[in-house]
């Protein structure tokens, strides 16, 4: 592919993720996303062929991001990380929330895509913490993130992972076994 339409590709997906985070994948069309990527509609149909086609770009930008992010042998500084860089790219982390959520009555492609993200960074941390534990700490951060989103102001994403993780660390989570006796 051409330099230009590297460049193009880029834009509009840039643009896509903006739009896709704040508005949702429903509520946004590709005039709309055309027209903050500087483009025509007929450009963006050009490039991707289909409004899915351009979400699947998107999502495959977002997990490229984030798997360059968790990818260090030392996950509990790869994820102090990476709520750093969540803080500072709010509308990546609007528009994963938002689209996992509005596929979450789905059974379609993108669903499925979210579902096996979700398995894969299980499987991830599980070789580390172990299932149980992978399973919390995904829960943790999806709630994390959300908590964060609805009040940004009054919420510090790092400090919360930073005590979940020190916690986590200490075995101090999860629901606390029954006495028996």
């Amino acid at each position: 592919m051409q330099q230009r339409g590297v460049e193009r590709r880029r834009e509009i997906v840039g643009a896509a993720i903006e739009l896709f985070g704040t508005n949702g994948y429903a509520g946004t069309g590709v005039a709309a996303i055309a027209k903050k990527a500087g483009v025509t509609p007929s450009a963006v149909i050009h490039h991707f062929g289909t409004k899915e086609n351009l979400l699947k770009a998107v999502l495959d930008e977002f997990d490229s991001r984030a798997a360059a992010r968790i990818t260090t042998a030392d996950l509990v500084q790869a994820l102090l990380e990476d709520a750093d860089y969540t803080m500072r790219h709010k509308g990546l982390a609007t528009l994963h929330t938002v689209l996992q959520a509005e596929h979450l009555a789905r059974d379609d492609e993108i669903t499925e895509r979210f579902r096996a993200r979700n398995r894969l960074l299980r499987g991830h941390f599980a070789k580390t913490l172990g299932e149980a534990a992978a399973t919390e700490l995904i829960a943790f951060l999806e709630g994390a993130l959300t908590v964060w989103l609805l009040d940004p102001e009054q919420t510090d994403l790092r400090a919360m992972y930073a005590r979940y993780l020190s916690n986590l660390q200490n075995g101090d989570t999860g629901p606390s076994p029954e006495p028996r006796g």
